[in-house]
């Protein structure tokens, strides 16, 4: 696992994006700090043109990265600009996100003891690293909220729960079925659950209440918008707008969608806790739900609704039909694909997924067809895709939300992009499909072993 977390870092086609986030999150911050507006294309780009950092790649042409999160998921940016340079608040961000990795994934093993710690670790590892820490998201740090919700309930400790979902909302499109969830189920949560729902809207009052009408009122739809061409989405907008169903009603239908999904995550998390006897179920089948069906998704996020998908797999028996789903899943084929190690990296990874819980001919068929069909993404890429530049530049003319010129600039890559993105995601739309349909499958399931301690 160490060599596979090592290729995957150290890739030079994948990590030519290295730490991007990062710099949008840390000048957001930074700007907030100084009390101006952390949404507009200025002073947000002159921040991040000045950063630098060991390993960072930046800028690419005159790209403005928005940075689309709610004033109080900036906040700790902004304390940290006042106390450290940019070098040492990215490297620290990142050292945190690995941290809570291996947290999450010492949870997971001690929770779902059918499955061996090589299972764990591997889609941990794969799903977190290419994408979400490598960027420097918040998938490490939401993972460990939404995992720890979960343990924190089975211990009974309701209210640390609470606190952990409350973290969850760094990323709200997962944190919020679980918290709902918590609220709605666990009666010793609720007021704890209000209260620290409350404290944040509080938070994004500082330092100017401006700034968070701005973000509810304009942020979220241009963001929105924005994203809705972008290569790397996932969402039923996304797709939605693939064939051509006008922008307002993809959101729309997407919106709509997302709404529904929440109280039937609430329902479904609470049925199969219910049959399986396990309260982490709550939190984590809640946030698989709401994730899938959230209207703005990333693979940073899709990686947060491993903790559901995985219980889902154990309560299954972990058979070979449920443990391919889970490796498709957890793989990013989009990131993966582009480079001839991370196709590899798709093969060692399902190995050590299915290692130890099928026959070792079938571990090794399934990892030879993960890499083959990487390898077969990746020539599908090279030739549906133009070799040239694809972050071109965009001219911006006063200061409007910084996600005016990035949606322009997703429109041009869209173009240029089309059909190899639609290519790319396919995988993990079928993965999606898939493991969705397995969290059903398990309101059928059987009481599972309350006996973590099995796991050791």
């Amino acid at each position: 696992m160490a060599v596979l977390a090592a290729a995957l870092w150290n890739d030079r086609i994948m990590a030519g994006n290295r730490l991007i986030d990062v710099v949008a999150f840390a000048c957001g911050g930074s700007v907030l700090a100084q009390g101006a507006d952390p949404y507009r294309v200025h002073p947000l780009t002159e921040c991040e043109r000045a950063v630098r950092a060991p390993g960072l790649d930046w800028p690419p042409g005159e790209l403005t990265l928005p940075a689309p999160l709610p004033p109080y998921a900036l906040l700790p940016f902004a304390l940290a600009s006042r106390v450290a340079p940019f070098a040492v608040v990215a490297w620290s961000w990142i050292a945190l996100n690995v941290a809570c990795v291996a947290l999450a994934a010492a949870v997971l093993r001690r929770r779902l003891p059918r499955l061996p710690p090589l299972t764990i670790a591997a889609f941990t590892i794969v799903a977190t690293l290419p994408v979400g820490i490598l960027f420097g998201q918040f998938t490490g740090v939401v993972l460990l909220a939404v995992t720890g919700c979960g343990e924190f309930l089975a211990q009974g400790k309701a209210r640390r729960a609470a606190l952990c979902c409350t973290v969850a909302l760094l990323q709200p499109q997962v944190g919020l079925a679980p918290l709902l969830a918590l609220g709605a189920l666990v009666p010793r949560a609720r007021f704890t659950a209000i209260a620290c729902a409350a404290a944040l809207g509080v938070a994004s009052l500082w330092p100017r209440p401006g700034f968070a009408i701005e973000y509810l009122t304009e942020v979220l739809g241009a963001h929105a918008r924005a994203n809705l061409p972008d290569f790397s989405q996932y969402s039923l907008p996304s797709l939605l707008a693939l064939v051509h169903v006008r922008d307002a009603t993809a959101l729309l239908v997407g919106n709509a969608i997302f709404a529904l999904a929440l109280v039937v995550a609430v329902v479904i998390a609470g049925a199969i806790a219910r049959r399986t006897g396990r309260r982490e179920a709550i939190p984590w089948i809640a946030a698989a739900i709401g994730t899938f069906a959230s209207p703005h998704l990333h693979f940073q996020q899709l990686a947060c609704a491993l903790p559901g998908v995985a219980f889902a797999v154990a309560a299954e028996g972990a058979g070979a039909p449920a443990l391919l789903a889970l490796a498709a899943f957890a793989i990013p084929w989009a990131r993966l694909a582009l480079s001839p190690i991370g196709a590899f990296a798709a093969g060692f990874a399902t190995l050590a997924m299915c290692w130890g819980l099928v026959s070792r001919r079938f571990a090794a068929y399934a990892a030879t067809g993960a890499t083959i069909l990487a390898l077969g993404l990746m020539v599908a890429f090279i030739r549906s895709a133009p070799m040239r530049d694809l972050v071109p530049h965009v001219p911006v003319a006063g200061n409007p939300l910084a996600e005016v010129p990035w949606a322009q600039t997703m429109l041009r890559m869209d173009g240029a992009m089309h059909a190899a993105s639609i290519i790319l995601r396919v995988p993990t739309w079928i993965a999606m499909a898939a493991c969705l349909a397995i969290v059903l499958l398990a309101l059928r399931a059987r009481p599972m072993p309350h006996d973590a301690e099995q796991a050791c």
